[in-house]
């Protein structure tokens, strides 16, 4: 019996509502950013000084990455047969995306704080 959560609809279904809030963020942003005449590093602080969009940033940020995660353990799971192999890249994986995820946070909240 596999471990809870590895497989079945639950990921499909996460993946698929973090898909729909990516495709409208991206659709928002750009149509945000295509209002501005210039779009430079004070539009764009202004911008995320808006509580609304630096919170609809911080979520698109942690929907790419959860996206990311199932896509890439999906793959890993059904291609890399060897147990250990598997091990070492699901945890290569998942620091390289929590180590994405920080730093991006951090530069979005340090951008709003600045």
């Amino acid at each position: 019996m596999s471990a809870p959560g590895l497989q079945g609809l639950r990921p499909w279904i996460v993946q698929r509502i973090s898909a729909a809030f990516i495709t409208l963020f991206v659709l928002y942003f750009t149509l945000a950013i295509s209002q501005f005449e210039t779009f430079d590093f004070a539009h764009w602080q202004g911008w995320l000084a808006t509580p609304v969009n630096n919170i609809a940033m911080a979520l698109f940020i942690v929907a790419v990455l959860w996206h990311a995660w199932i896509g890439v353990r999906d793959v890993i799971l059904d291609y890399v047969p060897p147990v250990v192999l598997r091990m070492f890249l699901y945890t290569f994986m998942m620091s390289v995306l929590l180590g994405s995820g920080l730093w991006g946070l951090r530069a979005l909240f340090k951008l709003h704080v600045a």
